[in-house]
């Protein structure tokens, strides 16, 4: 009896002590969510200090047989814009179809033999054809493609016509990118391109045609220079698919809501809106297309050391980094799906 009366009198001590704690930090104004910064929603993913991405054109023997492999021995990806309905394509099939797919490399829509159109029906072909075949072995991606008619074509229709295909079959127009040749990517002076990404800050896109040989080739020494040097850069680089950092950088520029939720002593929720109409949907649904989870920091107590993420079910990537002094959690968030709790372990 006396044990049950001391443990109850501890007990109500502890809750009187928190309360009166509570009180004195609210009469100096401060609340739980004063613990917490501001949400900041990152530039490029990870909070890194820029972004680079390496596309490859025209289904390309030496890509299959040179880039992939020196790609896949380090772990990184490439955006490769395919011509499905060439020789040189089926002559390596597997790669594209298997290995590829299985290694997380991506594709984009280059048409499906690069030779162009004479009318609307055989462009609706040329562009369709490619985009079904491109979608078969990733049915739970976004569909939205990047699309380029591939140089040296001639098409028997409009502009307007070409948009309305592309509307039709789900792609938008790659981003402008620096051509990779033997003339602009010597083994000196490959890396000159990464570089700017991270003394900018910006998503830097190079174009490759031939890898090691073949046309527009880059020298093989070059372009191992660049993949070695994106290895060792990796802290300060999101090394990431041409798509992945298109559909990042259209949610980045659509944001129109970062709310910040629920502050307790244990954690909070952050809820990110992009507002469809600033972004290319086709009429679809926003988070149909545009899923890519966006890297968000708020500052949180110094005794933080672990978070736990969830989105719905969904575990999310997050952690715990310090920048200039301060204590961050550091975590993903996916746009216009509800509010993603963040919780101190």
């Amino acid at each position: 009896m006396r044990r049950a009366r001391l443990v109850a009198v501890i007990l109500w001590a502890g809750s009187l002590a928190a309360g009166g704690a509570a009180a004195f930090a609210e009469e100096r104004g401060e609340t739980v969510a004063t613990r917490y910064g501001k949400p900041e929603v990152m530039p490029f993913r990870g909070g890194k200090a820029g972004a680079f991405s390496m596309i490859f054109d025209d289904s390309m023997l030496s890509q299959a047989d040179n880039a992939i492999p020196l790609l896949n021995a380090r772990g990184l990806l490439g955006t490769f814009y395919l011509n499905p309905g060439l020789e040189r394509y089926q002559q390596r099939r597997e790669t594209w179809e298997v290995l590829c797919p299985k290694t997380g490399h991506e594709f984009g829509n280059h048409t499906w033999h690069h030779q162009g159109a004479k009318d609307l029906a055989e462009a609706d072909y040329e562009i369709g054809e490619a985009s079904r075949h491109i979608w078969k072995p990733h049915p739970r991606k976004s569909k939205l493609l990047l699309f380029a008619r591939g140089g040296g074509t001639t098409w028997g229709v409009s502009d307007d016509e070409i948009k309305g295909l592309m509307e039709k079959h789900l792609t938008v127009r790659r981003p402008r990118s620096s051509s990779i040749t033997d003339e602009s990517g010597t083994a000196a002076t490959i890396t000159s391109f990464p570089q700017r990404a991270i003394d900018q800050h910006t998503w830097e896109v190079v174009l490759f045609h031939g890898v090691g040989g073949e046309w527009l080739s880059t020298n093989l020494q070059a372009f191992v220079n660049l993949l070695d040097f994106l290895v060792a850069h990796r802290d300060q680089l999101w090394l990431c698919t041409e798509g992945a950092g298109y559909r990042y950088q259209q949610e980045y520029q659509a944001i129109s809501r970062v709310a910040f939720d629920s502050p307790t002593e244990a954690g909070f929720s952050v809820v990110i809106e992009c507002d469809p109409g600033k972004v290319t949907t086709y009429g679809h649904r926003f988070t149909d297309l545009y899923d890519e989870p966006l890297t968000v920091r708020v500052a949180v107590p110094a005794a933080w050391s672990r978070i736990e993420v969830k989105q719905g079910r969904r575990a999310l990537p997050g952690g715990i980094v310090t920048v200039g002094g301060t204590r961050y959690a550091q975590f993903d968030v996916r746009p216009n799906r509800g509010p993603a709790a963040v919780t101190a372990e």
